[in-house]
């Protein structure tokens, strides 16, 4: 399908599941208003009376009165709001499948959350979509549940707290939380057609036939929609942060969904209890505001990145090291040090990458499929390996922080390079070239983590890293399949091979060193090297696919 054609399609099914679940929460939250609102007319003298409500809107007066069934005849035109619930979950579910179960995962699948494969993770999402009213439905079906709902609300929240836990390790961050979300949404709509419904078209049945209205209908029904006007909260910020990647991309991102969910919950209970206990509501209240506030406060991650106030109309990319003549034929030195070179090439059939999906404003040539680029190879020749030296430096420290600025762009919704080292202290360039809104997320254990939005074409951030680490990563949570590595090293004995799979080191002190040379999908060769004075040792390093 015409990628445009595919946007256009995803644009109008948000438009309707936006609309129709505008009209639903709205619904719910009037008929919340409406019960705890009603007063009743003690001069009312018809059967079934509850109470009354008089209001004015759009230059007229309404009268609403609410009427038990049973005693009160069934009105020959009677209006059932079910509509609103069911356009809302069947366009969600349509929504999910589109953005998350096509293109192989494109969007459902992060390789820094975890290694899944594309069915699993579908597998996975629908249970979390479906499976999960079941347990839901079992769990508030039982007698124990009407008796002591306590109970009922703790497995409930249990049930929560680990599906959002599992799918935030599973699957990339922006689904986890979708999914989350349409897993409430699944339990709204099922309380509403399966028991709501169901249960209201017996009581009618039952009082247009004369018989006695059970009651226990009418107060399960109502506590399921009870249940679905707490979740109304929880479920439009999910559907907003799906635009907040410092949410969903957030190291702890489980974390701020759940504390989210119950401040959202504790925040509905204020509304809903304000007029009949008024003190309960405003201790929910505050409950909710600390929730909140700490949520926002866990949010925070590392320090504040330094934007470029003069953004640059193309993105040369720096290598951390001077980058080597096109033939990196080495020259001799006139210190006592040597200098490493070499290529890194590569035997058999080079393994494709994964073909991606992607949106309308990422491809930059729509005509030509795109590919994740973790393995690029040029006429046998391997790029984005890193070469450096691990043993042979101990004792030695080096102060010569590089001034020249590193630089990893997002071009074409893809990191370029795929693979970069810099010193430990220089300054790195992390660029948006594309006309999209991305972040730059970090995946690190020894430096300052980072979630920085980019929402700018050619915006810059800019950032230096204070400890040693092989690897940290950056990531995009928007798009998933946007990834690189950032090698962070505490010597100047490093390259990472170019277009023609060239490396050189330079300057280095005579001595016994273990070499290594790293490719993300490769793996790791190991070579011990003797290095004399003012020489110049030329290394060549192979690789082969596994099976051939």
């Amino acid at each position: 399908m015409d990628q445009e054609i595919f946007d256009w399609i995803l644009l109008l099914s948000r438009w309707l599941h936006i609309t129709v679940a505008v009209t639903w929460i709205g619904t719910s939250i009037f008929f919340m208003w409406l019960d705890r609102t009603l007063k009743a007319n003690l001069d009312s003298i018809k059967p079934g009376h509850v109470g009354e409500l008089w209001m004015v809107h759009g230059g007229g007066f309404y009268h609403v009165e609410k009427l038990l069934m049973g005693p009160t005849k069934v009105p020959d035109h009677l209006h059932w709001f079910k509509w609103e619930a069911y356009w809302t979950w069947m366009s969600g579910a349509f929504l999910i499948t589109l953005i998350f179960y096509t293109g192989d995962g494109t969007f459902l699948l992060d390789s820094a959350v975890s290694n899944i494969s594309y069915w699993p993770a579908v597998m996975l999402g629908i249970f979390s979509l479906i499976g999960s009213w079941f347990f839901y439905d079992f769990l508030w079906e039982r007698k124990f549940s009407k008796e002591t709902p306590a109970i009922a609300h703790l497995f409930t929240i249990l049930w929560l707290i680990a599906m959002s836990y599992i799918l935030c390790h599973t699957i990339s961050g922006r689904a986890a939380y979708i999914h989350i979300g349409g897993m409430l949404g699944t339990w709204m709509t099922g309380n509403v057609f399966m028991r709501i419904i169901p249960r209201q078209l017996k009581m009618v049945e039952a009082s247009r036939s004369g018989q006695t209205v059970n009651l226990e209908w009418a107060k399960n029904a109502k506590n399921r929609s009870t249940h679905n006007t707490y979740f109304t909260l929880p479920v439009i910020f999910i559907m907003l942060s799906n635009h907040f990647p410092a949410t969903y991309g957030h190291e702890y991102n489980w974390l701020l969904l759940l504390g989210m969910c119950a401040a959202g919950a504790c925040i509905r209970e204020y509304f809903v209890k304000r007029i009949d206990l008024p003190k309960r509501a405003f201790k929910f209240l505050l409950i909710g505001l600390v929730i909140l506030v700490s949520v926002i406060s866990l949010s925070k991650v590392g320090s504040s990145p330094k934007n470029s106030s003069e953004p640059t109309s193309a993105a040369l990319v720096v290598s951390a090291t001077p980058l080597p003549t096109p033939t990196l034929v080495p020259t001799p030195s006139s210190v006592s040090t040597a200098n490493l070179f070499g290529t890194i090439s590569f035997t058999g059939t080079p393994p494709k990458g994964k073909k991606l999906n992607l949106p309308s404003g990422c491809n930059l040539n729509p005509k030509v499929d795109t590919f994740s680029n973790e393995v690029l190879i040029k006429n046998g020749k391997i790029q984005n390996v890193l070469v450096r030296i691990t043993k042979g430096l101990e004792g030695k420290t080096f102060s010569d922080i590089p001034t020249v600025t590193a630089e990893l762009d997002q071009r074409g919704c893809l990191y370029s390079p795929r693979v970069i080292a810099v010193r430990v202290g220089q300054k790195v360039d992390f660029i948006n070239s594309d006309n999209l809104f991305h972040n730059i997320r970090s995946v690190t254990q020894n430096n300052k983590s980072f979630n920085v939005p980019m929402p700018k074409k050619d915006q810059r951030v800019s950032m230096t890293f204070d400890k040693p680490e092989i690897f940290m990563q950056s990531k995009c949570s928007v798009h998933p399949w946007m990834g690189a590595y950032i090698a962070v090293i505490d010597n100047p004995f490093f390259s990472v091979t170019n277009e023609l799979g060239e490396f050189k080191i330079n300057k280095l002190p005579p001595g016994n060193y273990t070499l290594e040379v790293w490719h993300e999908v490769f793996g790791t060769q190991i070579k011990e090297i003797t290095v004399k004075e003012n020489e110049n040792l030329k290394l060549d390093f192979n690789f082969q696919n596994k099976g051939q």
